[in-house]
């Protein structure tokens, strides 16, 4: 005769499975929890890795072709803020006190030379380029309106100069290019005073510009950024910010810029430890030797297991953000030697 289990048994074999289903729970969860911290922590990263190199490739390339003081568009020369045009530092002015940078630099792939018939006064309106040079027609085919042409002096007695001018039309086939002038702006008309002649023979080339700062804001019709998600953007046309702005990276929350300054004293050695500046004065532009950027990522969403503090760092001359959340934040650094802000700073 058969028996089935009793009571106690019955009791006791559910306790045991109650608690292998309860470990195993404990677990999976535990193992879930670790890959969306893992998950996370790997696009924080190719995020920050992302917009690094993004921001040094512009740092790099900023003030090639500038040859010492552009003039023109940026209003430079007036603002003692900003004293070296080929890198534009606007200081906590952007969400959350991050800052936004503007790099400018010259096309080496367009580059033509001007050759006008006669003296061009500096209020002028067109800029000429002969047809017969090889191919400048090819290469002033590319220039479109609403782009920046920069063209530099480079057998001035006193010195390399070089400006920067709106395109309102180009005729490649006839080597005209019609820009908007730049007379009445107080640093073009102290480069070039109204009256006088610019350059006979200028070399002249696509400018190359990109405005980099923070969008957090989800209410102003810019961007996709928002408290929640912000983005790096990139305005290529200087109305930043504006609607027409490129989103570069997502869940970048912080964008700083900081100098390194040579002190000039031949008998020691640059230490960019000590010399590192969140500002920069007319007075030692010549000694930026590199420019850091750093970038704060976050996480698309937060983190399960609250091990993190929740808050923005401190970065550069920015404060830290109060604890609030659970996000996982991590800071990107690069720092770039500006060989050709250096090279046009000491022009």
């Amino acid at each position: 005769m058969r028996r089935g289990f009793s009571l106690i048994e019955m009791m006791f074999s559910l306790s045991i499975g109650l608690i292998v289903v309860s470990a195993l729970y404990t677990l999976f969860n535990g193992q879930l929890r670790a890959l969306v911290g893992q998950d996370l922590s790997a696009e924080m990263h190719q995020n920050g890795r992302l917009a690094m190199d993004v921001l040094g490739r512009a740092a790099r390339n900023a003030g090639l072709g500038t040859a010492g003081q552009t003039t023109g568009v940026f209003g430079y020369g007036g603002n003692a803020n900003q004293p070296l045009p080929a890198i534009l530092h606007y200081n906590n002015t952007g969400a959350n006190g991050s800052d936004a940078v503007t790099f400018v630099s010259m096309n080496p792939s367009l580059i033509v030379h001007t050759w006008p018939d006669s003296p061009v006064t500096c209020d002028t309106t067109r800029l000429n380029f002969s047809t017969a040079l090889p191919r400048n027609a090819v290469r002033l085919a590319q220039y479109q309106p609403d782009d920046l042409i920069m063209c530099y002096d480079y057998a001035s007695p006193s010195g390399f100069r070089s400006w920067l001018w709106r395109i309102q039309a180009v005729s490649a086939p006839n080597g005209e290019v019609t820009v908007a002038s730049n007379t009445g702006t107080t640093d073009f008309d102290n480069s070039c005073t109204p009256g006088s002649n610019l350059p006979m023979v200028m070399v002249c080339s696509r400018a190359e510009v990109a405005t980099f700062y923070i969008d957090a804001n989800g209410d102003d019709g810019v961007g996709p950024g928002t408290a929640a998600h912000p983005t790096l953007m990139m305005d290529l046309d200087l109305d930043a910010p504006s609607a027409n702005d490129v989103p570069v990276v997502e869940n970048i929350e912080d964008l700083q810029l900081a100098w390194c300054l040579d002190d000039d004293d031949p008998s020691t050695e640059l230490s960019c430890a000590t010399g590192w500046s969140t500002t920069l004065a007319t007075l030692n532009a010549a000694n930026v030797v590199m420019a850091r950027l750093n970038v704060i990522a976050r996480s698309s969403r937060e983190d399960l297991r609250n091990l993190h503090p929740g808050q923005r760092p401190a970065l550069e001359d920015n404060t830290a953000a109060p604890a609030g959340d659970a996000y996982p934040r991590e800071v990107f650094t690069t720092e770039v030697v500006v060989r050709n802000l250096r090279m046009q700073g000491m022009l």
